[in-house]
C-alpha cells in the first residue's frame, strides 16, 4: 500500500514537472471579418519553434521553460502582428489587418492544398461562387437548405425530410459531386437533403461551364461539396431535435500520427423524422385535402400527414498515409449507408398511400491516391475508384386506398382488394476516375488537364410476388466522359483563359418481360426482349476572366454540352417514377457573362457585387410530367424538343468586421418553348411555340441579415442572430395561353421567413442554437402542389474538440 502510494506521488510529481516545463499554447488567426487565415506562420521569437495555421486559422505550439515568450504572426497579404504572452496564458487569438501594398499574386509559397484550391477558384475564368459552410455549423439545416439561398439555384422538393427533389442551376440540370466524385455513386441515403452542414467545409457552385477535372456531363453547372479534412486531430459532434419528431446527428473526426503519418478519418450522420405536418385545402390553387362522407369525397380544411416517416444513416471510415515520398495522400475507405422511407404521396396529393415504403442498404469500398510531381516535376495525379452495391426494396402492403383522415377506403363494389406489391432491385456500380494536371512552369501560367471518368450501373429487378419473374431483369447503363483542358494566364495574370474539349458516351442495355400468363400462372405467349443502344457526343467550352482593376473584373464563357440521362430517368424507380427508354440526352449551347467587384474600405467594411447573365439553346430538354398508371399519379421524364432559356442574377453582400453581415440576391430565368413545328413537313405550328414552359419557378430571391457579438456573457463566447427570407414568384402549372386563365391552377407566390439564434462558448468548443423556420406559417409548395412543412422549431447542440 505504501509502495503504491509512493509510486503515485512520484508519478504525479513527474507529470507536474513536465507540465510546468512544457505548456501547450493554441489559438486562432483570423482577419477583421472573423474568417480564419489559413497558412499563417506563428513563431516564438528567438527560437526555431513555429507552426502554420490550418483551414480554420487554428494553430498549436508547445512552449518550454518558464519565461514569457513573444509570438509573431506573419501571412502573405497581411500586416505582421506580435504579442508577449501573459503568465499562465494558454490561449491567444490574433486578428490580422490586410496589407494593401501586397499584390494579389505575390508569394504563393507555403500555401496549403485548400488555400491553393480556393485561390485557383477565385482567379479562374469560371463563373463560380464558394459557400463557406463553417459559418452555418450551428444551424440544423442540410446542404439543400443552404444551397437554395444561392443566386440562380432552384431546388424543388416533394415534402419534408428525405423527400425527392429536382436540382437546377440557371434553369438547367446540374450535377452534384462530393470531393469531385459524383454523388450518384454514394447510394440513395447520400443526398443533398440528408448531408448535415457539419460534415462540409465549403461548397463550390459552378454556373454554366464546368471545369474538366470534374468529368461532368452537366449543362447548367455543377456543385462540388468539399468535406472536412484536417492534418490535425479534431472531432465535431452535433445533435438536433425539432418539430415533427425530427432528430439529426452528425460526427466528423480525424487523427494523424505525427511520426508515421498514418491517418484515420471518419464521417457519420443519422436523420429521422415523422414528417407529420399539416396539409391544408387551398381551393383557388387546386390543393384539395379530402375524405369520404356518404360515399362521396368532400373537402376538409386540413389533415395531418400520417404515413410519411423517414430515416437515414451513413458511416464512413478511411485509413491511409500522408506526406510520403510516393504519395501525398493514399487512402482506402469503406462507406455504409441505408434509409427507410414511407411514401404517403405519389406525384400529387390526390391519392394518399397507407402501406407504401422504400428502403435501401448500400456499401461502397473506395481507393484514392494523390501526388504532386507524379513521375515528372509539376505533374499532379488524382486517381480514384470505388465499387458500390445497393439493395432497394419497394413495397405496398395496403389492401385499400386511404383518405386524408388516415382511414382506409373500404372497397364496397365487390372488386378484389389491391394486390400486394414487392419489388427488389439489386444494383452494382463501378466508378473509375483519373485526373492529370501538368504545369508548364512554376508560376502555373500554362497548364494542361486530362480527365477520364467511367461509371457503370447494373440493376437486376425481382418481383417477389409473381413467381414467374424471380430470375431478374437486368438493366445496365455505362457512361464515358473524357476531357482535355488548357488553362493559361496572361498580362501579369490579369487574364485567365480556359479551353476544353469533351467526349460523352452512354451505353444502355435492358431486358423487358413481355410474357403473358393466365390466372394459374401458366405461360400463354410473349418473350423476354433485349434492347441495347450506344450514343456518343463531342462537346467543347471556353471560359475567361479579365481583372479590369484590383477589385473587379468580368467573366465570360461559352460551351456546347450534354446532359446524359440517369438510371432513374431511363429505367424508373419501380415506385414513383415510370421508365422512358426513349429518353434522349439533353444538348445545350450556352453563353454566360458576368461582372464582379469585391473591395474593403476603411479596413472594417467589405462589399461584394456580382452580376451575371446567360443565354441557352437546349435541344431535347429533360422535364418531368404526371402520368396516370393503374389509377395512380406518377412522374415520368420526357424530352421537350427545343427550349430557349435566358436570364440573369445578382448578388450584393456587405460586412462590417465580424459583427454585421447582409446579403441579398435575385434570379430570373425564363424558359421558352423553341420548337416551332410538330411534324416533319414543317406545316403544323406547335400551340406552345414561343410560350413559357409551365410548372417551373422563374423569379426568385433571398435575403440574409446577420448580427454577431463576441464575449457577451463570457470571455471566448460568441452570440449570433440571423434572419433569412426566401421569395418565389407564382407560376402556372400548365400552359398559360391555353384555356381560361381564371380556371388555371398555379403555385402561389411564397415568402418564407426563418430566424436563427446561436451561442457558443469556450472558444467555439460548445455551441447551442435555436431555429424557427417558416415563422409565419406560409403555405409553401414546390412540385405539383405538394405542400412542404409549415412553421417548425429546432434546437441543436454541438461540440467541437481540437
Amino acid at each position: 500500500m505504501l509502495k503504491s502510494t509512493y509510486i503515485f506521488f512520484i508519478s504525479l510529481f513527474f507529470v507536474t514537472t513536465i507540465a510546468q516545463a512544457q505548456t501547450s499554447l493554441s489559438g486562432y488567426v483570423k482577419d477583421l471579418f472573423g474568417k480564419g487565415v489559413e497558412g499563417a506562420t506563428v513563431t516564438i521569437v528567438g527560437t526555431n519553434q513555429r507552426t502554420s495555421t490550418d483551414v480554420d486559422g487554428f494553430y498549436k505550439l508547445q512552449i518550454e521553460g518558464k519565461q514569457l515568450p513573444k509570438l509573431e504572426v506573419t501571412s502573405v497579404g497581411y500586416i505582421t502582428q506580435s504579442a508577449v504572452l501573459k503568465s499562465n496564458e494558454t490561449y491567444r487569438d490574433f486578428q490580422l489587418k490586410k496589407d494593401e501594398r501586397v499584390l494579389e499574386t505575390a508569394n504563393v509559397r507555403g500555401q496549403t492544398d485548400n488555400q491553393r484550391r480556393v485561390n485557383e477558384i477565385k482567379r479562374s475564368g469560371f463563373n463560380v461562387s464558394v459557400i463557406d459552410m463553417n459559418r452555418y455549423a450551428n444551424q440544423t439545416a442540410n446542404i439543400n437548405q443552404i444551397l437554395r439561398t444561392a443566386p440562380g439555384v432552384t431546388i424543388r422538393e416533394d415534402g419534408g425530410v428525405g423527400s425527392n427533389f429536382v436540382f437546377r442551376i440557371n434553369g438547367l440540370a446540374a450535377k452534384i459531386y462530393i470531393d469531385g466524385v459524383p454523388m450518384d455513386d454514394f447510394g440513395p441515403a447520400m443526398s443533398l437533403n440528408n448531408i448535415p452542414v457539419n460534415l462540409v467545409d465549403r461548397v463550390e457552385i459552378y454556373k454554366g461551364v464546368v471545369p474538366a477535372f470534374l468529368g461532368s456531363d452537366a449543362l447548367g453547372g455543377a456543385v462540388n461539396i468539399i468535406t472536412k479534412q484536417r492534418n490535425r486531430h479534431f472531432l465535431d459532434l452535433s445533435y438536433s431535435y425539432g418539430s415533427f419528431n425530427t432528430h439529426q446527428a452528425s460526427l466528423v473526426g480525424m487523427y494523424t500520427n505525427p511520426k508515421s503519418k498514418l491517418s484515420v478519418r471518419t464521417n457519420a450522420f443519422y436523420n429521422y423524422s415523422d414528417n407529420d405536418y399539416n396539409m391544408y385545402t387551398e381551393e383557388k390553387y387546386g390543393v384539395l385535402v379530402q375524405k369520404v362522407v356518404n360515399n362521396k369525397f368532400v373537402n376538409i380544411d386540413k389533415a395531418r400527414r400520417f404515413h410519411d416517416r423517414y430515416y437515414s444513416s451513413m458511416g464512413q471510415i478511411e485509413v491511409g498515409l500522408r506526406d510520403k515520398s510516393w504519395a501525398d495522400q493514399f487512402f482506402v475507405g469503406l462507406t455504409y449507408s441505408g434509409n427507410n422511407k414511407q411514401n404517403q404521396l405519389g406525384a400529387t396529393i390526390n391519392n394518399p398511400y397507407g402501406g407504401n415504403w422504400t428502403e435501401s442498404v448500400y456499401m461502397m469500398p473506395t481507393l484514392s491516391y494523390k501526388k504532386q510531381n507524379f513521375l515528372v516535376e509539376r505533374l499532379y495525379a488524382d486517381i480514384y475508384a470505388n465499387y458500390g452495391y445497393n439493395v432497394t426494396r419497394n413495397r405496398d402492403t395496403a389492401k385499400y386506398n386511404y383518405q386524408w383522415d388516415g382511414v382506409p377506403i373500404i372497397n364496397t363494389t365487390g372488386n378484389a382488394p389491391n394486390p400486394e406489391k414487392y419489388i427488389k432491385d439489386n444494383t452494382s456500380s463501378v466508378l473509375g476516375r483519373i485526373n492529370l494536371n501538368y504545369d508548364f512552369d512554376a508560376s502555373r501560367n500554362q497548364s494542361l488537364n486530362l480527365n477520364y471518368n467511367i461509371s457503370t450501373n447494373d440493376r437486376q429487378t425481382y418481383d417477389k410476388i409473381l413467381n414467374h419473374n424471380t430470375s431478374g431483369l437486368p438493366k445496365n447503363l455505362v457512361k464515358h466522359i473524357a476531357g482535355l483542358a488548357w488553362q493559361s494566364q496572361w498580362f501579369d495574370k490579369r487574364l485567365v483563359a480556359n479551353l476544353a474539349f469533351k467526349y460523352y458516351g452512354i451505353d444502355t442495355y435492358q431486358k423487358i418481360d413481355e410474357r403473358e400468363f393466365d390466372a394459374n400462372n401458366q405461360y400463354l405467349s410473349g418473350d423476354i426482349v433485349t434492347q441495347t443502344r450506344y450514343l456518343g457526343y463531342k462537346g467543347y467550352s471556353s471560359a475567361a476572366r479579365y481583372r479590369i482593376f484590383k477589385d473587379g473584373g468580368v467573366k465570360f464563357s461559352a460551351e456546347r454540352a450534354y446532359n446524359l440521362p440517369e438510371m432513374t430517368a431511363i429505367y424508373g424507380d419501380n415506385f414513383n417514377v415510370l421508365p422512358n427508354w426513349d429518353l434522349k440526352p439533353e444538348k445545350s449551347d450556352n453563353l454566360n457573362g458576368g461582372f464582379y467587384y469585391n473591395t474593403f474600405f476603411n479596413e472594417n467594411h467589405f462589399i461584394n457585387v456580382d452580376l451575371s447573365g446567360f443565354y441557352r439553346l437546349a435541344k431535347d430538354y429533360q422535364n418531368t410530367r404526371i402520368v396516370s398508371d393503374n389509377g395512380q399519379d406518377k412522374f415520368q421524364y420526357y424530352n421537350i424538343p427545343g427550349v430557349k432559356i435566358y436570364g440573369g442574377s445578382f448578388e450584393a453582400r456587405y460586412g462590417y468586421k465580424d459583427v454585421i453581415t447582409a446579403a441579398i440576391n435575385g434570379s430570373y430565368d425564363r424558359a421558352i418553348d423553341n420548337q416551332k413545328y410538330t411534324d416533319e413537313t414543317n406545316q403544323q405550328v406547335s400551340l406552345t411555340y414561343g410560350y413559357q414552359i409551365p410548372n417551373r419557378p422563374w423569379v426568385y430571391g433571398n435575403l440574409d441579415l446577420g448580427f454577431a457579438q463576441n464575449d457577451w456573457f463570457s470571455k471566448g463566447s460568441r452570440t449570433q442572430i440571423n434572419w433569412t427570407t426566401l421569395y418565389t414568384k407564382w407560376f402556372y402549372l400548365s400552359d398559360s395561353h391555353l384555356g381560361s386563365l381564371a380556371s388555371k391552377n398555379y403555385i402561389p407566390t411564397q415568402l418564407v421567413h426563418n430566424l436563427l439564434v446561436s451561442y457558443s462558448w469556450n472558444r467555439n468548443r460548445y455551441n447551442i442554437s435555436g431555429e424557427a423556420r417558416n415563422i409565419f406559417d406560409e403555405r409553401s409548395y414546390d412540385n405539383f402542389r405538394l405542400q412542404k412543412p409549415g412553421r417548425a422549431f429546432y434546437v441543436k447542440f454541438r461540440v467541437s474538440l481540437l
